[in-house]
């Protein structure tokens, strides 16, 4: 004998309501009807304990609308990625909407591919993307031009699209800053591709616009492309060479998490003492770990829990604004710098 599925008029009877008024509250509708706080959390935390789980095919028929919103990034083992993803679904559980969650592997057909099969199939209400498209020409698809979509971390400049972004030129130029105070002008910097998306050029920018108001010459030699399908040889090969230069560097400064653990995985390999080298070692993300390693790194915190829930919000917003003109949001998020000298 099978498992009983619980139904809406179960939980209706354990509280002692309407199945009507159950259903508004679980298809997030409690406020539009005015059914006071309370008693909406008192029928999702029934809901939950009862494991109620909703038909969401047989509802995106009744109601037009499958209340799941997809989330595609470039990198799910990204810390970054995935603890945005951690706060964009708690976010929206509390709307009464599920997530969906895909990794592009910064795969641009990959991307296009989950894109038509989930929003242009209606599977989804709303997309909250990473994209690693090189321009906008795909958004512009008569079947994409009103679908709501919010993009994080990067965005298109060639369309007007809703984003939020941290802050990226404003974080690369002030860490930047920051290493010159300490004494560094020969500062290795290591981006990975793809570098045409709008976080990485914006962070290049800062780099390079902070060394120019000390009258530091860029050199050519001290930006470093790291492949993101092959970032730790790729890293070991590139670093080593640098490193056995004559031009001596004082500081390395990685682009992204990922490049920055690789660096610390050559490090270990090599026996390289970073601090007894006179090399500081930063990186633009800043995870856990770097509590816990040596050499101590100077990071860019990013706003992820922000980022997180600005998104879900204004892909909810959308979704309920959808067909109106109500202009689009470029939210903009600071960061901030965690030395651990």
């Amino acid at each position: 004998m099978g498992i009983k599925k619980t139904l809406l008029e179960d939980i209706a009877k354990e509280l002692n309501v309407s199945k009507t008024l159950v259903s508004m509250v679980i298809n997030g509708k409690g406020d539009a009807y005015g059914i006071s706080k309370k008693t909406q959390e008192k029928v999702l935390a029934k809901a939950g304990e009862m494991e109620y789980t909703p038909n969401v095919f047989a509802r995106a028929l009744r109601t037009g609308k499958s209340h799941l919103i997809g989330l595609l990034v470039a990198d799910i083992s990204n810390p970054f990625y995935s603890n945005i993803a951690k706060y964009v679904e708690k976010e929206l559980a509390a709307k009464g909407y599920n997530l969906m969650i895909c990794s592009t592997d910064e795969n641009v057909e990959r991307e296009e591919k989950l894109i038509s099969l989930f929003a242009e199939q209606h599977m989804i209400d709303g997309l909250i993307i990473a994209t690693t498209n090189t321009s906008g020409e795909y958004f512009k698809k008569e079947r994409l031009r009103n679908f709501p979509i919010v993009f994080i971390d990067r965005y298109l400049p060639d369309i007007e699209s809703n984003y939020v972004v941290a802050n990226n030129y404003q974080g690369s130029f002030e860490l930047t800053d920051l290493l010159i105070h300490k004494g560094c002008k020969n500062i290795l910097a290591l981006n990975i591709t793809p570098s045409h998306i709008s976080s990485l050029t914006e962070r290049i920018k800062g780099y390079k616009d902070a060394l120019k108001k000390y009258d530091i010459q860029f050199k050519d030699e001290n930006l470093m492309e790291i492949s993101f399908n092959n970032i730790q040889k790729d890293v070991r090969e590139k670093l080593l060479k640098r490193l056995k230069q004559s031009n001596k560097i004082d500081a390395i400064y990685t682009l992204n998490n990922h490049i920055a653990t690789a660096c610390l995985n050559v490090f270990n390999e090599i026996g390289f003492d970073a601090k007894k080298e006179g090399v500081l070692f930063a990186s633009f993300d800043d995870i856990s770990l770097f509590d816990f390693v040596k050499p101590n790194i100077i990071s860019v915190s990013q706003p992820v829990e922000q980022i997180g829930i600005e998104a879900a919000n204004l892909a909810l917003q959308l979704i309920d604004d959808k067909g109106s003109n109500s202009g689009v949001k470029k939210i903009v998020l600071p960061t901030s710098i965690i030395s651990r000298n």
